[in-house]
């Protein structure tokens, strides 16, 4: 073996027994951390075993479990007249626009039981069909498997065909994985309660199981809320309120919300990210809304079916550069509800009533 060879192999023993010394005196004084992935949450299935609870129809709403609900069968049909619709925004290329849809399951498929599987209609697939008709840069966000691993939880109400705040935010965190976002934490994040809520399903059954079994309305109490103003079809035009209406009460509990259906508002916040978001809603949304004011420095609210002012034209004036669609899975698939998304590209068109 040639003596420069031998002297170099010797040198690289010495220094790596120099280093492995180092890396021992080092590792006696500092604190060794073990990193423990995060498991998932496991997801429940579907159908879930027969807990002998038997189900009752009475007029739209399916008693259950000593809860309303509304049994989904929404048609492809309309599942593809609302892509269409979608895809029309997405199409108009707006410089700068990133476009989001999300649908929101109903609170029966969280509930499915053996004897009643094919009551309703999968939630998710029809999403997922909703979806798979829509253009490629449309980002797409469902949010069932997420809700689903906390379907024990308080997400949906007895008495009311609306999502909680609490359901409201799990969607929203579903929406933050696909948006690039760290959603906010609730934990230690005060909120108040609204006791005694007999929502849509017992306004319209009077059913004495719903009456016994009422809801509590809970919305969270931001330290660093937002500036919150409301709109109207003129651009430009704000008027600063308040974003809950602290006032309401019993039956009217949801609207404590943005203020119930407001046609359009807005909320200001103090971070400078430049993402400035748009919100396309029915009702659901409300509950929704108040979430994005943790990660947008702008967030304009419109309900499709009120609004009636140039939507395009207002989106370009505010500086907004993402758009989210949010409606439940039957305004995605239920035709006045198409027609009036539909119709905030016409400033001015008549709404369409149910």
């Amino acid at each position: 073996m040639p003596l420069h060879f031998l002297v170099f192999v010797v040198a690289i023993v010495i220094l790596s027994c120099n280093n492995s010394s180092k890396k021992s005196t080092e590792t006696s004084v500092d604190t060794t951390t073990t990193v423990v992935e995060k498991k998932e949450d496991p997801i429940p299935p579907r159908v879930l075993p027969d807990d002998g609870q038997v189900g009752v129809k009475k007029g739209a709403v399916f008693i259950f479990k000593n809860r309303g609900f509304e049994l989904f069968s929404g048609g492809a049909s309309m599942g593809k007249a609302y892509a269409d619709v979608i895809n029309t925004y997405s199409r108009l290329k707006i410089p700068g626009l990133k476009i989001y849809n999300l649908i929101i399951p109903n609170g029966f498929e969280f509930e499915v039981t053996e004897p009643y599987k094919d009551k309703a209609k999968p939630a998710k697939e029809a999403i997922d069909a909703v979806y798979a008709a829509e253009d490629a840069d449309i980002i797409k966000v469902n949010p069932v498997d997420e809700i689903r691993k906390h379907r024990t939880e308080y997400i949906y109400f007895n008495t009311d065909h609306h999502w909680t705040s609490l359901g409201a935010y799990y969607a929203y965190r579903s929406f933050c994985a696909s948006a690039g976002l760290a959603p906010v934490s609730l934990e230690g994040i005060p909120s108040k309660v609204k006791p005694n809520f007999l929502g849509f399903f017992y306004r319209i059954t009077r059913s004495s199981i719903l009456k016994n079994n009422p809801d509590s309305v809970r919305y969270y109490l931001f330290p660093d809320s937002s500036t919150f103003f409301i709109g109207s079809k003129s651009i430009g035009y704000w008027a600063k309120s308040k974003m809950y209406a602290e006032q309401v009460k019993g039956d009217n509990s949801y609207s404590v919300f943005l203020q119930g259906d407001l046609p359009i508002c807005k909320m200001e916040t103090q971070l400078k990210n430049g993402r400035k978001i748009a919100l396309v809603k029915e009702s659901y949304g409300n509950a929704f809304a108040p979430f994005l004011i943790k990660n947008y420095e702008k967030v304009i609210v419109v309900d499709s079916r009120y609004y009636s002012g140039d939507f395009i034209a207002m989106l370009k004036a505010e500086g907004i550069n993402e758009l989210l669609f949010l409606n439940n899975i039957f305004a995605a698939h239920t035709p006045f509800h198409i027609s009036n998304i539909k119709g905030l590209l016409n400033p001015g068109s008549p709404k369409a009533k149910p």
